[in-house]
């Protein structure tokens, strides 16, 4: 967003005075201008650079009519920074005395369309891009010089260059064994337990209830406790 304000003083020095003023606000220095008499060739010139800096056309009319002698028209073209730009404006320029010129538009806001760009950074210089010489050719961004900004994307099947792979450098061995699963650690599958007594890894015998032979329950019977929880 934009506000245009315009105000007509009797002196340029005035004028001058509220521009000191706006510079310690922190107002940008090409967001204000002062316009004399001698700043136009003709009355239609001076109307014309007064419309194309969004000055309302009977505004422009009247300025051009009553910027005589050592009046100066003080113009402020302002935007959200510094922070409430339009209302610090509009203080500092209440406490001087200004030419009244008719009921005329002085306060135009006008809401800014999007505007193309080659950087997000409209005052300050680009991001890795070489300061321009007004002597020089256009020479770029800094990167094209030494490394592309964008690289192709292409899908690898290895991290090493030309997609070589570790296992193949040192050994003709496959990434993924096929093996079968084995039964043993042991290679050709034997079993550490029949190494020194024939004894099977698992008994097939039938279960017991005690391990006491014969299937005694002494405690059981002492107590009267059953051997096996009903609940």
């Amino acid at each position: 967003m934009t506000t245009v304000i315009t105000r007509l003083f009797a002196s340029e020095k005035t004028a001058r005075s509220v521009t000191n003023r706006l510079h310690r606000e922190r107002f940008s220095s090409r967001s204000y201008s002062v316009i004399t008499e001698g700043d136009a060739d003709s009355s239609a010139a001076l109307v014309d650079r007064l419309e194309r800096a969004q000055v309302d056309p009977a505004a422009a009319a009247a300025y051009a009519k009553h910027l005589t002698g050592d009046a100066a028209l003080l113009l402020i073209s302002v935007t959200y920074k510094p922070l409430g730009a339009a209302q610090i404006a509009r203080g500092i320029l209440a406490e001087y005395e200004t030419i009244d010129v008719g009921t005329v538009p002085e306060d135009i806001y006008m809401p800014d369309g999007p505007e193309p760009a080659q950087s997000v950074l409209k005052e300050h210089p680009r991001f890795l891009t070489l300061t321009p010489d007004p002597d020089d050719p256009p020479r770029g961004p800094v990167t094209s010089g030494f490394m592309k900004l964008l690289s192709p994307h292409r899908t690898k099947r290895s991290v090493i260059s030309g997609e070589r792979r570790m296992s193949r450098m040192f050994w003709p061995k496959p990434l993924v064994s096929h093996k079968r699963s084995a039964t043993s650690a042991i290679s050709g599958g034997a079993h550490m337990s029949r190494k020194f007594w024939p004894q099977d890894l698992l008994s097939r015998k039938p279960r017991r209830n005690s391990v006491i032979r014969g299937g005694s329950l002494p405690f059981a019977r002492l107590f009267g406790w059953p051997s096996i929880s009903q609940r």
